[in-house]
C-alpha cells in the first residue's frame, strides 16, 4: 500500500510508525511541508495519510502552508481517506473537521496516563487500552474540541481530548506513540521553551519515566498501528 507522511519539522519523523509500515512492505512518500514541499493534488493512489507533529499551531493560518494543509485535510476527510494524525497532526485534523484549537489547560510535557472511554470498547485501536491507564508521551501546548460526529476514544483528567475517530480509519492522537529515547532527547535539546517550563528537576523526572514507560508504550503503539493497517486492508476487499 502507498502512504503519504506529512512532516512539519525534521526532528519529528514517523519513526516507529514509518518503521512498521516499511517493514510490512508498504511505500512511504514523505512531504516536508515546512520547507516548501507541496501536498499532492490527486490522492486516488493513496491508502492512507500520516500527519506528524511540530512546533506550529493549527491556528497558525498566517502561514500559507498551514492554510493549504487545513483545506487539503478537509477535502480528504470528506473523501474518507484513512488518516493518522499525531499531536499537531491530530489538531490539524480536528480543526479541518470543524473543531476549535485552544491553549491546553495543562502543558503536557512528559509521561501522562491515558484512559479509554466507553467508545473505546468497540474500537480496533483502543479496545486494548487498559482501564487502569497507560502512560503515553506528550509534548504539546494546545488542545482541541471534539469535532462534530467524532468519537472520543481516550482521555485523561487534565486534558480530556486525547484520541478521536472521525470516519473509518481516520484517527487523531494527541500523544506521541511513535517516539524513541533518542527523539525525546532531541526534542528536549531543541525545545528551549519546554526546557524552561520543565526545569532541571522536570527533565530528570521525564528521563527517568522514559526508562520506565517507553517499552510498554511502544508495544501498545505497534499493536495500534498494525490494527490501523488491518482496518485499511479489510476495507480494500
Amino acid at each position: 500500500m502507498n502512504f503519504l507522511v506529512i512532516q512539519h519539522l525534521d526532528i519529528e519523523p514517523p519513526a516507529l510508525i514509518g518503521d512498521l509500515l516499511s517493514d510490512a512492505g508498504h511505500q512511504l512518500q514523505i512531504v516536508h511541508i515546512d520547507v516548501g514541499d507541496t501536498l499532492p493534488e490527486y490522492t486516488t493512489d493513496l491508502h492512507g495519510v500520516i500527519i506528524m507533529g511540530g512546533p506550529q499551531s493549527a491556528n497558525d493560518t498566517h502561514l500559507s502552508y498551514i492554510r493549504d494543509e487545513l483545506l487539503w485535510l478537509e477535502e480528504r476527510i470528506a473523501a474518507g481517506v484513512p488518516m493518522l494524525g499525531i499531536c499537531l497532526g491530530a489538531q490539524l485534523m480536528a480543526k479541518a473537521a470543524g473543531a476549535v484549537i485552544t491553549p491546553s489547560p495543562v502543558r503536557e510535557l512528559g509521561w501522562y496516563p491515558l484512559y479509554p472511554t466507553t467508545a473505546a470498547v468497540a474500537d480496533p485501536l483502543f479496545s486494548a487500552l487498559p482501564a487502569s491507564g497507560l502512560p503515553m508521551f506528550q509534548w504539546h501546548g494546545d488542545t482541541f474540541s471534539l469535532p462534530a460526529h467524532a468519537s472520543l476514544l481516550a482521555s485523561c483528567a487534565d486534558v480530556p481530548a486525547q484520541a478521536f475517530r472521525l470516519g473509518l480509519a481516520q484517527y487523531g492522537l494527541q500523544f506521541h506513540v511513535e517516539v524513541d529515547a533518542e527523539m525525546i532527547e532531541a526534542w528536549i535539546m531543541a525545545g528551549e521553551s519546554e526546557r524552561h517550563h520543565l526545569g532541571s528537576t522536570g527533565i530528570d523526572l521525564l528521563r527517568a519515566q522514559t526508562s520506565l514507560h517507553l517499552a510498554a508504550m511502544q508495544h501498545y503503539g505497534r499493536k495500534m498501528i498494525t490494527n490501523w493497517l488491518h482496518g485499511i486492508q479489510k476495507n480494500l476487499h
